[in-house]
């Protein structure tokens, strides 16, 4: 497990819409150890092990993360924006921005004021000072449509756990190419399509592209579910999940029993821990449209537990990280055109 890599994922600018950088770096990461690498017009990139295969199996996380996107300069030289994915505006007063600008990357402050003590804070309210004299000198260096984020990045802390900006969705995304490596060594016959989506935070067209050109037997999305081992958090809403005590499958209305049933069965085979959430509606990730792609896709979840989703300090647990690998490679490993998908045996 590489956590170079994983920090490269995590350090990197991919507020959706504009993912093609980090994209790129996952070509380079993944091209000598895979057999194919797709890409689309929309900014997807699949990378695909064993093509021939007659059997597919699709492991898909977003790439994108959330932030804003410039709208406007003020004559004064101050940004104003809109949001790009489910951000809480409220977090961003008083905190140090990147803008991604056209010319160059240049760094702001979030403007503060007594005003903005509210609950209810909007984005549109929301004003950056990124030090210009005036609308033509920010001109110089930043343009409307151009990204920005908070300007944190990973740092380890204490007992193997992490934090960082956009572990939602670039730690599983790194899950998932990790599997492929590893499944791959360990001499997986099956086709495997991991796909690094795009746009999952605002419009989730990435699935539904990567699905309908891939048409996949099965499709395991990984993505960040919330944990509940923190306050304000009830368990009760859709189970006990804690960081450290491995990935979560999901009971879902989408979710096939089958696969869950088999992804469990290895888990204990290799002494590999799981936990089990439940949501019966949309799941808010790529399954939700991966699973209606074409005539339909057999699909389950997959989820690394997380603190503190869509803010810049979201944590998780390195141990997840690594069992979810795990999890992925072994039944990369064990599944084949022979399992039966159909509930009705």
């Amino acid at each position: 497990m590489s956590k170079e890599f994983l920090y490269t994922l995590l350090d990197s600018m991919s507020v959706s819409g504009h993912e093609i950088p980090l994209q790129k770096k996952v070509i380079a990461e993944m091209t000598p150890h895979c057999d194919k690498i797709i890409t689309d017009y929309t900014g997807n990139v699949v990378c695909v092990l064993n093509p021939d295969a007659p059997f597919k199996v699709m492991l898909a996380a977003h790439i994108d993360e959330i932030g804003l996107i410039v709208t406007h300069i003020q004559p004064d030289g101050l940004l104003r924006v809109s949001k790009s994915g489910g951000i809480f505006p409220g977090v961003y007063p008083g905190h140090q921005v990147a803008v991604h600008g056209y010319a160059r990357t240049v760094y702001g402050a979030v403007v503060r004021s007594k005003d903005m003590d509210k609950a209810d804070l909007k984005v549109d309210e929301l004003y950056i000072d990124i030090g210009a004299k005036d609308a033509a000198d920010a001109r110089k260096y930043v343009q409307e449509g151009d990204p920005v984020h908070m300007n944190t990045y990973h740092q380890e802390m204490l007992n193997g756990f992490l934090s960082a900006r956009g572990i939602d969705d670039r730690g599983c995304a790194y899950i998932i190419l990790e599997a492929l490596k590893r499944a791959r060594a360990m001499g997986c016959s099956v086709g495997v399509y991991a796909a690094t989506t795009v746009g999952e935070e605002t419009t989730g067209r990435g699935s539904h592209w990567v699905g309908s050109a891939i048409r996949p037997d099965v499709a395991i999305v990984t993505d960040v579910t919330f944990a509940s081992d923190y306050p304000g958090v009830d368990a009760k809403a859709s189970g006990e999940v804690k960081l450290g005590c491995g990935g979560v499958l999901c009971n879902s209305s989408i979710g096939s029993r089958k696969v869950n049933d088999l992804m469990k069965a290895v888990a204990k085979e290799h002494n590999i821990p799981y936990q089990i959430e439940s949501y019966m509606g949309r799941t808010y990730t790529d399954a939700d449209n991966l699973h209606v792609t074409g005539t339909g896709v057999v699909t389950a979840l997959l989820s690394l537990p997380l603190r503190y989703m869509h803010c810049p300090c979201e944590v998780c647990h390195m141990d997840d990280i690594e069992n979810c690998i795990e999890l992925l490679a072994q039944f990369l490993c064990r599944i084949d055109e022979h399992i039966d998908l159909d509930p009705f045996h």
